[in-house]
């Protein structure tokens, strides 16, 4: 091994913790059809995240999408749902839903961490601009934002908006 390469704080660093999460059988379904490398990111997203979360949605159908779309609820006619090609989550904590932001940031984090790992390219509804698996959650989000309104434009954040790009 040739240490004068490596990073002395890399010599002693501790692996990073694993969770026992597991995906119910609706998660599990929410999964079907969709890209085989995003479902394998997913499971092992679920694994690094200290955060437990399902899956709510993977594929979608064009008529799906176009009620998100009336709703404001997505901003595309056309979404890579509809392409096998996106998942939206839920985060638990303590068995219960929550929606706070702050707990979608942890389990960014675990997507970046598998998508690193699997080497595969993921961006997450909460910025849109960066790859996740290039950068921290959190400052791809502070980024996206930051980007966003230096342009006089609105953040659309999708915090539980997991894709693949094409």
């Amino acid at each position: 091994m040739n240490f004068s390469r490596m990073k002395f704080s890399n010599i002693f660093k501790k692996p990073l913790p694993t969770y026992d999460w597991k995906f119910g059988k609706r998660s599990l379904s929410k999964l079907e059809g969709v890209n085989d490398d995003l479902v394998r990111v997913t499971n092992l997203a679920l694994t690094y995240s200290p955060v437990d979360f399902g899956i709510t949605c993977g594929l979608r159908t064009q008529a799906e999408q176009n009620k998100l779309f009336e709703e404001g609820k997505s901003q595309v006619r056309h979404s890579r749902h509809q392409d096998g090609l996106a998942v939206d989550i839920v985060v638990y904590v303590n068995g219960k839903v929550t929606w706070e932001f702050k707990h979608y940031v942890v389990a960014a984090q675990a997507f970046a961490r598998a998508a690193r790992e699997l080497n595969v390219d993921i961006r997450w509804g909460a910025a849109w601009n960066t790859l996740l698996n290039l950068t921290d959650a959190q400052d791809a989000h502070d980024n996206y934002v930051a980007v966003r309104k230096a342009h006089g434009k609105k953040a659309f954040i999708d915090g539980p908006h997991f894709e693949m790009v094409k």
